[in-house]
């Protein structure tokens, strides 16, 4: 066999072992695909081209050993055995990225002090102060985001070049962005690459009393890949393979950063009616369901949510349901009587009350309805819960809006691990209704587990109503 056949059939080896792990990791293969072109492994989405850049095309195959000493290739990542923390003295990308980090905090400097901090011991400063810290940063040349991700990168430019040069394989790159906490506190992280391997370099800085700031950790992480997907999103994973068992099921393998900007109304749509609900412990958006079909809510689950809408409250949970409702004897369970749960539902549906009581955990003997908040002894690791972004969005003749939403998934490493189409009726006010949700991907293999609605059947056996 000639040299150019064995190239070729390395590349088809290493091609299968990458679509091997992303369908791993959820990806729909009816609606996407890989190709190799021009030397690079491209994901094909639809008319979207996503570059999966792993770093190591041009090394050695899976499973064999690199020529950089301690790397090897496995399901087409790459995994380090060097230590968890490999910074060592004298490494100027580290001295780069402290140098930036300072010169961001002194950026803002003037507005974390004169930001009201209050009289708590644990400092948060207001949304628009850390808005307006991330607008200096950015003016001084760095990019800037919250660390909820509630605002748009600020001055993102410089990153979406550094990502964009990244995911197509250009070596001896690295970018920098910076993130501010509630606090006011901030960290600066750089990626790097050379000579074929990446590496995310941190460090943090702190406020003193007197308005200086002070680095207080600092590291060097090997990471196995960098991606940027046509939507905006910065994917590198971590390389936890020296984690143990506790550690990987709890630790996020993947470090997920929104580059480019959201339509600032898609933005707006999406914090106003699908993330008071999102997507953890309750079926709103996992299901099909219209206003003549309500069977498949589980309102009992969801009613966390309503409640903590209708009162402007937190959400409902099994360490705060007690201060508003009564206990069912013998179980977890409280009991919502049911005036208040039909009158709290009904201001988001258009649900009469006996629909309600024949698809809900109804209990007329009680006359209430079984409330089983979330308590973490029901989970033995973290959940895996994805969070919603809105792509588009149609103002309907009849005055609803019908949003096209993905599921952003951080433990996968995808920013759509599945997509639905929701429909909301604008009232009066800030008062809406939800109108219809509907899947419009048939692989449901990366919906939420419902562990919830599991445990209220537990204790509802324990009930004689």
């Amino acid at each position: 066999m000639d040299m150019g056949s064995i190239r070729k059939q390395s590349k088809i080896a290493l091609l299968l072992l990458l679509c091997m792990f992303f369908s791993a990791c959820g990806r729909k293969q009816q609606a996407e695909h890989y190709e190799v072109v021009d030397g690079k492994i491209v994901l094909v989405t639809g008319d979207e081209e996503d570059v999966i850049h792993t770093g190591y095309e041009n090394g050695p195959a899976p499973g064999e050993a690199s020529a950089d000493a301690g790397v090897e290739i496995t399901d087409g990542l790459a995994f380090s055995d060097e230590e968890y923390n490999s910074l060592q003295e004298g490494d100027a990308l580290i001295d780069t990225l402290k140098a930036r980090l300072l010169t961001a905090c002194d950026a803002c400097r003037e507005i974390y002090l004169a930001a009201d901090k209050g009289t708590a011991m644990n400092v948060t400063i207001s949304r628009q102060d850390i808005f307006s810290m991330l607008t200096a940063i950015a003016a001084a040349g760095y990019p800037a985001q919250d660390s909820a991700g509630a605002f748009n990168m600020q001055g993102y430019e410089a990153l979406d070049d550094f990502a964009s040069k990244a995911a197509y394989g250009l070596d001896d790159v690295n970018g920098t962005y910076i993130i501010v906490y509630p606090d006011g506190h901030l960290s600066g992280f750089l990626l790097s690459r050379t000579t074929g391997r990446w590496h995310l370099y941190s460090s943090s800085a702190a406020w003193n009393d007197d308005g200086t700031t002070r680095i207080y950790s600092e590291g060097r992480y090997a990471v196995g890949s960098v991606r940027y997907t046509a939507k905006g999103w910065m994917i590198y994973n971590r390389d936890t393979s020296d984690f143990d068992e506790n550690q990987r099921a709890n630790t996020d393998a993947y470090v997920m950063i929104r580059v480019l900007p959201m339509d600032s109304e898609a933005k707006t749509l999406c914090q106003r009616y699908v993330e008071p609900v999102g997507y953890f412990e309750n079926n709103l958006f996992l299901t099909d369901w219209n206003e003549q079909y309500f069977n498949p809510i589980d309102f009992n689950s969801l009613y966390a949510y309503i409640f903590a809408m209708y009162n402007g409250t937190e959400m409902l949970s099994s360490y705060n349901a007690r201060s508003y409702y009564k206990t069912v004897a013998g179980t977890k369970l409280y009991l919502v009587p049911q005036d208040i749960f039909e009158n709290n539902v009904g201001v988001y549906f258009r649900i009469d009350s006996s629909t309600l009581r024949a698809i809900s955990d109804y209990t007329s003997q009680l006359r209430g309805y079984l409330f089983l908040g979330y308590d973490t002894d029901y989970y033995n690791v973290t959940p895996r819960t994805p969070f919603p972004e809105v792509v588009s969005y149609t103002y309907n003749a009849n005055g609803t809006i019908t949003m096209i939403v993905d599921a952003v998934n951080k433990w996968y490493g995808t920013d759509r691990s599945f997509r639905h189409e929701l429909t909301v009726r604008p009232g009066n006010g800030t008062s809406f209704q939800y109108v219809s949700n509907r899947l419009m991907e048939a692989d449901d293999s990366m919906l939420p587990a419902q562990k919830l609605a599991e445990m209220l059947n537990v204790e509802r056996a324990k009930t004689p109503y």
